[in-house]
């Protein structure tokens, strides 16, 4: 691949918010999305792996919830045989997963999926742990992990219900709740809107909340729907 398209971010087909970060997510840096339940969260994610499969790349998805839909992201666009999968058991596993692939070298774009996990663990971690340089659930680790995207140019970007990247994400976002949209007369449901706000971003503006529009989710009739998975705004089962 030329130096120039390496270089490239990974757009997220939303127009306005694309122009903002400058074409999208950046690569060889660390982003974060966070937001609610069905608040556009999981089709920012899915969006990301539909361009860059699209573009010919291999992405990676590591979740330690179990909630990946393939159906809803290969109906979102992704090459699914370009997206390696994998379902860790907890937190620490799937942080070192991580690691390995950045170092691997060979990914455009890795998505870390921590929405959903189980509460964080208050217990501090034991010494010898620290010194067998295992991955706990401390900030100690994204340091690591943003220089090793960094080394490999590839586009880390973790989901979460939280914020849990801290002052290491290059970029941050966090999407609001979303509300159904109308359409003609008698009324028809159109799509769904809402706002994503840009909470820090080290290569461009922040503080900036930018209108969103998600078309149609498939199978969604009534604004009473709770869910619609496939290609949806919200790919994640609804609690």
């Amino acid at each position: 691949m030329e130096p120039e398209a390496a270089a490239r971010p990974w757009p997220t087909g939303l127009r306005e918010l694309d122009r903002l970060l400058g074409g999208g997510f950046p690569r060889g840096r660390l982003s974060e999305i966070t937001g609610p339940v069905c608040g556009g969260r999981t089709s920012l994610g899915h969006a990301l792996l539909a361009r860059a499969t699209a573009a010919g790349e291999v992405a990676a998805l590591v979740e330690v919830a179990d909630a990946f839909d393939p159906g809803s992201a290969h109906a979102a666009g992704t090459r699914l045989e370009r997206v390696l999968w994998v379902r860790a058991p907890e937190r620490r596993a799937a942080l070192r997963s991580v690691e390995h692939l950045l170092l691997a070298n060979g990914f455009g774009l890795v998505l870390l999926d921590l929405a959903g996990e189980a509460p964080a663990r208050t217990a501090r971690p034991r010494p010898r742990d620290a010194r067998r340089g295992h991955l706990e659930r401390t900030p100690a680790v994204w340091p690591r992990l943003r220089k090793a995207a960094r080394a490999a140019g590839t586009a880390l970007v973790v989901l979460g219900d939280r914020r849990c990247v801290g002052a290491c994400a290059d970029l941050a976002v966090e999407t609001g709740t979303l509300r159904p949209r109308f359409t003609g007369t008698p009324p028809l449901l159109e799509g769904l809107e809402g706002e994503v706000h840009i909470v820090r971003n080290r290569l461009g503006p922040q503080l900036s909340r930018v209108p969103v529009r998600w078309p149609k989710p498939s199978g969604l009739r009534s604004p009473s729907a709770r869910c619609a998975r496939p290609a949806g705004a919200c790919m994640r089962r609804c609690s």
